[in-house]
């Protein structure tokens, strides 16, 4: 099921679009949910982009090792999909379209250290329990405040809004 689109304002019709297809988390335990929090407060999904002959679950798996530092989470039902579609970066392309594939997952074990990417280390992404309704209330007071406003936010608190809803 297609959540939402986010397109920025400023992107023209059309244009030359590089895509990326990525996958991300949802793992409960009771009320809390497993999430990566920002040193501005925020908080993301674990997950990100699947590598070339990865399958979904294998990436997501992966993605989970390097950012929670959790191993052996089982991999479920696609929950909910957004896309984005936001000024490219690199010059050959006018748009980055970025398709999320919502998964929910269950079990994981500890293990290790998380090896983030540079950006991920900088923000100092920490996987933290945390429940649906405080992981919102954070998501929404940083959007609010306007100061350390990834990109990914309003598609995460998208998304938080929607398991809200669907869990009372």
């Amino acid at each position: 099921m297609l959540l939402a689109t986010f397109r920025s304002p400023e992107l023209a019709p059309g244009g030359r679009v590089v895509e990326r297809t990525a996958v991300r988390g949802v793992l409960f335990r009771g009320p809390e949910l497993l999430l990566l929090g920002s040193r501005h407060g925020d908080y993301k999904f674990p997950g990100g982009g699947v590598e070339l002959g990865e399958s979904f679950e294998v990436a997501l798996r992966r993605e989970f090792r390097e950012e929670c530092a959790y191993d052996a989470v089982a991999v479920g039902a696609e929950l909910v999909t957004t896309r984005e579609e936001v000024p490219a970066i690199d010059a050959e392309y006018d748009v980055f379209g970025m398709t999320s594939y919502y998964f929910e997952c269950s079990g994981g074990t500890p293990v290790g250290q998380q090896q983030l990417e540079g950006y991920e280390a900088d923000l100092e992404l920490t996987p933290q329990w945390v429940t649906v309704d405080a992981a919102l209330a954070a998501n929404r007071a940083v959007m609010e405040s306007g100061v350390g406003v990834m990109r990914w936010l309003v598609r995460e608190t998208a998304v938080l809004e929607w398991l809200s809803a669907r869990t009372r």
